[in-house]
């Protein structure tokens, strides 16, 4: 067996043709010896899977996809032709001031990757070993695609410990920039490559910002786990009467106060604080709102921390419920991949028993279209977004 080569025992076998994006130790009956590196991936008779990256962890490998032939291309090959593939995929996406993930990672056969590009920055996250000692091969290929003028290596995430990985950012291609920006729905959103929340925005929310900005006319709005302030600045931008934007970062919120005069927006208000607390407070003083965003951090990280996520959302949506306005919307989400879909709909739902008025559901959303789901990869679907609206008379 060629040292580029592993097999599959025939459960594994069975699990790579149905979609699984990655493999144990255990799964791997030849090809132990596993520095990481490129492989072809055979199955138990010996029948070509594609390609694959071993890996030094207890996840020994992760699928990256069919490749013509049966050679194992080089690493300028490899990972040239899947940036090219994804780039063209996201083709309409690639306006001078816009801002969208360019690779994410399995979904685009290059898993252990993440690229967004905000205007003419590329911010880059790799959890995987073979990847960090290919980026040689990776940043200079995706700056001079991409025509960036800078280059930001955002390493600084808990998974890269898995592969005994340093955490570190850094600026790995042209010039340091603290802040750049980014046009979507015709607002103007401050982006902190080097600082900011994941690789410095929330580029998975796009779609449901866009539902949130049609909505809001005439309407009073609640933006809660605001961060910069995303939703409230679209809502206002949709002809909102006012947004109150709350969340425990004083630094997010007088980011969205900046924002808001940048876009000359009027009538945010931003309040800082514990979630939890906030709207504890507002249900006291029987504060109603006519459109409201709940978009919490992902409670569950890992599946032992299901039980608690599982409350926190069932809580937070009982009471932001009760915080609407007659007629009013709620639009409520989870990105917490532990928590799927029914189990998420399931929650809300909880949430919804025994109120005074009736409970529709409206829509379901997800990512937007640069981050491909892939139906044989259900984690791959990790944000969840439910528009729900209070039915009254």
């Amino acid at each position: 067996m060629a040292s580029d080569t592993v097999r599959l025992s025939p459960k594994a076998s069975g699990f790579a043709r149905r979609g699984r994006p990655w493999l144990f130790r255990d799964d791997i009956v030849v090809g132990e010896s596993m520095p990481p590196r490129l492989v072809r991936v055979l199955d138990e008779d010996g029948r070509d899977l594609g390609l694959g990256i071993t890996g030094a962890s207890k996840l020994a490998l992760r699928v990256c996809g069919p490749w013509e032939g049966t050679d194992v291309p080089d690493r300028e090959a490899f990972f040239h032709a899947r940036i090219d593939t994804a780039i063209a995929l996201r083709a309409g996406m690639l306006g001078p001031e816009d801002g969208v993930r360019i690779v994410h990672a399995g979904s685009d056969w290059l898993p252990g990757l993440i690229v967004d590009r905000y205007g003419d920055v590329l911010v880059v996250q790799v959890t995987s070993t073979f990847v960090q000692e290919s980026l040689d091969a990776i940043v200079p290929y995706l700056a001079d695609r991409l025509s960036a003028s800078s280059v930001v290596m955002r390493n600084d995430v808990p998974t890269r410990k898995r592969e005994g990985l340093e955490q570190e950012i850094e600026v790995v291609h042209g010039n340091r920039k603290e802040e750049t920006s980014i046009v979507e729905g015709s607002v103007t959103h401050t982006v902190r490559p080097l600082t900011g929340h994941k690789t410095g925005f929330y580029l998975d929310q796009r779609p449901a910002r866009a539902l949130v900005q049609s909505l809001a006319k005439g309407r009073r709005v609640l933006d809660l786990f605001a961060y910069q302030g995303g939703f409230a600045l679209h809502a206002l931008r949709g002809g909102a009467t006012s947004a109150l934007a709350v969340d425990q970062s004083v630094e997010a919120l007088t980011q969205a106060e900046l924002d808001a005069g940048v876009n000359k927006l009027e009538g945010l208000e931003t309040r800082s604080g514990n979630v939890f607390d906030v709207v504890r407070e507002l249900r006291e003083k029987n504060e109603q709102f006519d459109l409201i965003v709940l978009d919490p951090p992902a409670f569950a990280k890992s599946r032992r921390e299901t039980p608690g996520a599982e409350r926190g959302y069932r809580d937070l949506n009982r009471i932001a419920l009760r915080l609407l306005a007659p007629n009013g919307f709620l639009v409520t989400c989870s990105c917490s991949h532990h928590v799927d879909g029914p189990r998420f709909e399931e929650l809300v739902r909880q949430a919804s028993a025994g109120l005074p008025f009736r409970v529709a559901t409206r829509k379901r959303l997800g990512a937007g279209d640069d981050h491909p789901a892939l139906i044989t990869h259900p984690e791959s679907e990790y944000l969840k977004v439910l528009l729900m609206q209070r039915l009254d008379g």
